[in-house]
């Protein structure tokens, strides 16, 4: 399993409660929660413009909106920011780890 970066910026930047690291087996694994499980995603949705989409949608007309993984990554990746009012969502793979050493070389743990 990989290791994912979730970030949720807007235009002040990316806060503690903004960002977080998942294991999943790839970006649409992520995808397909997102679409299952929309308010558990909520801190990083509900201010972009796939928010409406993926839980309104459903509400107003009675059905979901129909989005395979792929296509909600499509739209997660034309979030913008645009001040405080829209966020923007990015899913990352974080494909190295770097560690940082003391000064006596050893890991800083």
């Amino acid at each position: 399993m990989a290791l994912f970066l979730i970030t949720s910026v807007c235009d002040e930047g990316v806060y503690e409660s903004n960002f977080k690291v998942v294991e999943a087996p790839s970006k649409e694994a992520i995808a397909q929660d997102m679409l299952d499980n929309p308010y558990r995603w909520e801190q990083f949705l509900r201010s972009t413009t796939v928010w409406w989409d993926l839980t309104y949608y459903e509400y107003k007309y009675g059905e979901p909106r129909g989005w395979s993984p792929k296509e909600l990554l499509e739209q997660i990746n034309s979030t913008y920011v645009d001040g405080d009012s829209y966020f923007q969502v990015r899913i990352h793979e974080i494909k190295t780890i770097e560690k940082v050493h003391d000064k006596s070389g050893q890991d800083a743990s």
